[in-house]
């Protein structure tokens, strides 16, 4: 019989788990993967506390690549979409998806002017988090269906950070140089300077402004280890990633919020860094 209720402390009461993470262990089973009690439970908790932040209905999906297996990690966590990784790249089991950095993504199947529920094109919010320190103009996630409709994340080029929130880049001073763990961009309204990056749920200084807003969302869907360009993989990236998430636009508290239930959720199963 399928569990659905544990009698366990979880947010200072005892409950069931919750509903929207017993459809996406439902999902992950008829994909072909299977999701253990462990790892329910950590998966629960980072559901409770995106919800108790607010992060949870600004959020279109997720995908915990750092997964027990494939289909859990190509399962995504919210709309319950099925990734596809294209061309081989390899799955570690609780740690990652790695990328070649020339013919190897996954192809999320999430097109953001058709699937977003939450994300619009002045409220965009991207993030990843990489396990492997790697520097170059190279891009870890995003698409691009061109006139400045791009939804991008290039976690680490040099001393710098860039985003492309449905506009043109954003460049951001990263604080340490490095692209390990939590990169987040976005952008809260239509006005250029709203445009915000963060390192690990803390903001990030903006150097340089985008131009070029897009009034309507790219039609193309979102890739890991490069990005979509129109329909092909372009800027591949050598990447280990572990996490990426994709929706509307969250506060600064909400990306610190973020962070700490991604690191918690890192550290239960042995991927953070």
């Amino acid at each position: 019989m399928p569990i659905t209720f544990l009698s366990r402390v979880r947010g200072g009461a005892e409950r069931a788990f919750d509903a929207d993470v017993l459809s996406w262990r439902d999902a992950v089973v008829a994909n072909g993967g299977s999701v253990s009690l462990a790892r329910l439970i950590v998966v629960d908790q980072f559901v409770y506390s995106e919800k108790e932040a607010g992060n949870w209905t600004l959020t279109d999906d997720y995908l915990g690549l750092w997964a027990e297996n494939v289909p859990q990690a190509l399962t995504s966590l919210k709309q319950r979409r099925l990734a596809s990784a294209v061309n081989s790249p390899v799955f570690t089991a609780d740690r990652q998806y790695a990328f070649d950095g020339s013919t190897s993504y996954i192809d999320t199947g999430f097109v953001p002017s058709t699937h977003a529920l939450s994300m619009t094109s002045d409220s965009v919010h991207a993030e990843v988090y990489e396990r492997s320190n790697l520097s170059g103009s190279t891009t870890s996630m995003g698409t691009n269906s061109g006139s400045g409709r791009q939804v991008r994340v290039l976690a680490r080029n040099g001393s710098a950070a860039t985003g492309y929130a449905n506009c043109n880049p954003a460049t951001f001073t990263l604080p340490t140089n490095t692209s390990l763990g939590l990169t987040q961009i976005g952008r809260s309204s239509s006005a250029l300077t709203d445009a915000y990056g963060a390192k690990n749920g803390v903001a990030m200084t903006r150097t340089v402004d985008p131009t070029g807003i897009s009034p309507s969302l790219p039609a193309h869907s979102l890739y890991v280890g490069g990005f979509n360009n129109q329909g092909t993989l372009s800027n591949g990236r050598a990447c280990a990633v572990g996490f990426v998430a994709w929706g509307a636009a969250l506060a600064l508290g909400q990306c610190l919020s973020r962070y700490n239930a991604v690191q918690a959720w890192a550290a239960s199963v042995g991927a953070q860094v």
